[in-house]
């Protein structure tokens, strides 16, 4: 867990277009990734017989990073193209943070199913996604919510009554579009710079945001079961 400092999840998510986009994204990628999860981890495995969890886990974690480095990259592409470019790259920006976010709940929804842990019911599965997305500040109210800072996935999934869902997921949500809009302007911004300074911020920017994804998971599932169940 990380030594910083995090602020919990308090006050009114933020208001305007952005933010109610950001809320009905999660919404939306929560149910149309989830459909995708058993045959997405499936896929992995007929490429790969003998693979064990852990190393579906780990193919699934390259996958993701690929997948947000080049959507990341796209959109710093395009600033390339003189005048044009830092316009169509900012337009595109909603789009490519969305793109992100999607691949990020189809990750972490493919872990759980390599667990095993059940993501059936809608609000388990929001606190199971925001939880992980959400990162260290995630660790934190976990621990005040199932006495749990890491290895805290399958309370959330499993036994955690229904009654705390509710809070708990109104506050990851409200923490989560807080800093997901600040690290997307930041690199919105930085994927419009010319002369492909752009292409590299978005490649880059994405990525290092999905291997504190990548983090988050490890500690919210705990080790990887060592056979298929």
């Amino acid at each position: 867990m990380s030594g910083k400092t995090e602020q919990q999840p308090t006050g009114k998510p933020p208001r305007g277009l952005r933010g109610w986009a950001l809320r009905n994204g999660v919404e939306r990628a929560l149910k149309a990734q989830h459909p995708l999860v058993a045959g997405h981890v499936a896929n992995i495995r007929r490429k790969n017989p003998d693979a064990t969890p852990a190393e579906v886990i780990r193919a699934l974690g390259k996958q993701y990073q690929l997948a947000v480095a080049v959507t990341g990259g796209a959109g710093g592409a395009l600033a390339i193209i003189p005048a044009f470019g830092t316009i169509a790259s900012l337009a595109t920006a909603g789009a490519e943070a969305l793109a992100a976010l999607d691949a990020s709940v189809l990750y972490t929804l493919a872990v759980a199913e390599v667990h095993a842990l059940p993501t059936e019911d809608p609000e388990r599965r929001r606190a199971l996604v925001l939880g992980v997305v959400v990162g260290a500040a995630g660790e934190t109210v976990m621990q005040k919510v199932t006495g749990k800072s890491r290895d805290w996935a399958q309370v959330v999934t499993d036994s955690l009554p229904l009654a705390k869902l509710g809070p708990l997921n109104s506050g990851l949500a409200r923490w989560f579009v807080k800093r997901f809009l600040i690290r997307q302007s930041a690199l919105a911004l930085g994927r419009a710079l010319p002369l492909g300074i752009g292409l590299v911020v978005g490649a880059v920017g994405n990525l290092v945001m999905a291997k504190a994804v990548i983090r988050a998971a490890e500690a919210a599932f705990g080790p990887p079961p060592e056979r298929w169940v």
